[in-house]
């Protein structure tokens, strides 16, 4: 279940650039795998294709190719220094 989820999770940030962690209409399929009631070669399948769907969104995706690592370490040390003056 959990493999499916983020592999449905890359596919789409990779398509839109946009990461969504809710899973919305997915949430049943997602919990009947859970559950044990989609057969594997079923859960095998699903795997397979959001495999490749990833593998294409990479191809044409809006993200760049490196991450902006001065944006990111500000971002970090900015939320490490708020969590450390709130912890007093």
């Amino acid at each position: 279940m959990h493999l499916l989820r983020l592999l449905a999770s890359a596919r789409d940030v990779l398509r839109t650039g946009v990461l969504t962690v809710d899973v919305g209409e997915r949430r049943e399929q997602l919990l009947a795998v859970k559950r044990g009631e989609v057969p594997w070669s079923e859960v095998e399948a699903r795997m397979a294709r959001l495999e490749r769907e990833a593998d294409e969104a990479l191809r044409r995706t809006p993200l760049p190719a490196q991450p902006d690592r001065g944006r990111i370490e500000d971002f970090l040390v900015r939320v490490r220094r708020a969590s450390a003056l709130r912890a007093g």
